[in-house]
């Protein structure tokens, strides 16, 4: 696993050389590794835009899109495992805890939630062990109940969620920049985990509440189509040799979503 020492801290300041649609105010992002609950990102260069302080105890943004990550870990370990890709898949189910949940106890706490790190340690030991398909699949169902509990969405605006989902764009588009190199295939589980950080990004859509999903309609129409227009960069779960990506349209997509984000 390609281990970034950077912080990604919101779509507006990462692409602040190449866009001025950020404002003071941009929801910030944060990385699909170990965080803290509260962060700030490392000092700034001379006429770069300082970083705002992430707190996810209160950021329901970024809060919803560290889930986001850890679902499509789990996402794409799954979607592996159904297809026979078994130690594939292992490699996945260890990911959302060693990297993920770690930062977000913190967060669990001040928030008065419980947390999941028993259910994320019975999948991934259920697979590991080479338990039968019916434990893994319970034990699926039964983990994804449990981060759905967790997960402010019900309660967030549209617009909200729309950043949310940029943030996990931004993240995918950096692990797809990793996995495909130079017109091949130099990290395969890179690139997986930007397939199930886009998969994840599209499922938000559909669980955005009837009102804000009324007042905001084309806005997520438009996210919509965006999201799909990437389908072509991920032909396959387990590409090898030769591969021809573009990691560009990923931050693109990420941009423009920011953008009909702001615009509600």
């Amino acid at each position: 696993m390609f281990e970034k020492k950077k912080v990604w801290v919101g779509v507006g300041s990462v692409l602040a050389t190449t866009m001025a649609a950020s404002t003071a105010n941009a929801a910030p992002l944060t990385q699909p590794n170990a965080a803290p609950a509260s962060f700030m990102a490392a000092p700034m260069a001379e006429g770069e835009m300082a970083a705002p302080e992430i707190d996810l105890s209160t950021n329901d943004t970024a809060f919803l899109a560290q889930l986001g990550f850890i679902r499509g870990h789990l996402w794409v370990g799954m979607k592996l495992y159904e297809e026979g890709h078994i130690e594939m898949a292992k490699t996945h189910m260890k990911h959302p805890g060693d990297e993920l949940y770690a930062g977000l106890t913190e967060a669990f706490n001040d928030r008065g939630q419980p947390g999941f790190a028993d259910e994320l340690e019975a999948l991934a030991d259920s697979v590991i062990n080479d338990n039968s398909k019916d434990v893994v699949m319970n034990n699926y169902k039964v983990l994804l109940d449990a981060i759905s509990a967790h997960e402010p969405i019900a309660d967030m605006t549209a617009k909200g969620v729309l950043l949310s989902v940029a943030t996990m764009l931004m993240a995918t588009a950096d692990e797809y920049a990793v996995g495909i190199q130079e017109g091949k295939v130099a990290q395969v589980h890179e690139y997986q985990d930007a397939l199930g950080f886009k998969e994840i990004a599209n499922n938000r859509l559909e669980r955005i509440n009837s009102e804000e999903a009324q007042k905001a309609s084309s806005a997520i129409d438009e996210t919509r189509s965006v999201l799909k227009s990437l389908t072509d960069l991920w032909p396959t779960i387990t590409p090898e040799g030769e591969f021809q990506g573009d990691a560009s349209k990923i931050y693109g997509a990420a941009s423009r979503i920011e953008l009909e984000a702001r615009s509600i």
